[in-house]
Parts: structure tokens; C-alpha cells; sequence
């Protein structure tokens, strides 16, 4: 009997893909982000820590593999059932809760939509890939 497992390369695939979306979305709306937070495009631009984007590709990492790890659990076989699948988890463990804590730290509404809209779609990109690309041990 074939029993679905994680595959390292989808995962990696999808971390890869969780920094370029990303670098997109904020690109196009990086004016608009700015302002929401109260920053200065000088304070945005002289913040160079490479501290942010290790943090990123670590969670991101972590996240990939998990979702990964329950795909072979659920299992999850198709590309559309791995994009709804993640546009759910992104939608309800990340999006909503970002909602409400940004609304208890009296953020806008529109800066929450902003960052928690590029996780859900990485999320569902995510859960595309994986949806479509598994592995499987005999």
C-alpha cells in the first residue's frame, strides 16, 4: 500500500515561493503600507537587518513542512483541494487573528487586510503545490 509523504522538495519549492510573493505584494503596496504604519519611506528604506528575512525563511519553513505533514494526514491529493485547503488555514489561523490583534492594538483595518492577505495567499499557493506534488513511500 503507497503512503503519502512529505516532500522536501515541494516544501523547499514553497519556502522559495513564500519570499517572492511576498517581496511582490509589499512592492505594490508599500506607499499605501507605509502610511498605515506611520513610517517615513526613509525610516523604511534604512532598515537593512537581515534579521526580518531569516525570520521569515525559518517561519516560513516551519509552516510549509507543517502543512506538508498534514496534507499526508488529511491527505490531500489534488491541486484544488491543497489551494483550498490552504486558503482555509490562511484565512482562519493567520487573517483572523491578525484582524484581531491589530484591532486591540488599534491598528486599520486595511493595514491588517494588507498583511494578512499576502500570507493567505501564500498559504494558498502553498497548499496548491503541495496539493499536486506529493511523494509517496511503499
Amino acid at each position: 500500500m503507497r503512503k503519502q509523504s512529505v516532500n522536501l522538495w515541494a516544501v523547499l519549492v514553497c519556502v522559495v515561493i513564500s519570499q517572492i510573493v511576498p517581496a511582490l505584494w509589499y512592492g505594490a503596496f508599500s506607499e499605501i503600507w507605509i502610511a498605515l504604519n506611520g513610517f517615513t519611506t526613509e525610516q523604511v528604506q534604512s532598515a537593512n537587518s537581515p534579521t526580518p528575512y531569516l525570520a521569515s525563511i525559518v517561519a516560513s519553513s516551519f509552516s510549509a513542512y507543517t502543512m506538508a505533514w498534514i496534507f499526508t494526514k488529511i491527505p490531500v491529493k489534488s491541486l484544488f483541494a491543497g489551494f483550498l485547503t490552504g486558503l482555509l488555514f490562511g484565512t482562519v489561523f493567520v487573517l483572523c487573528t491578525l484582524i484581531v490583534k491589530d484591532m486591540f492594538s488599534l491598528k486599520p483595518l486595511l493595514l491588517s487586510l494588507i498583511d494578512g492577505g499576502v500570507q493567505v495567499l501564500v498559504y494558498a499557493i502553498t497548499g496548491a503545490i503541495l496539493g499536486i506534488w506529493r511523494k509517496y513511500e511503499y
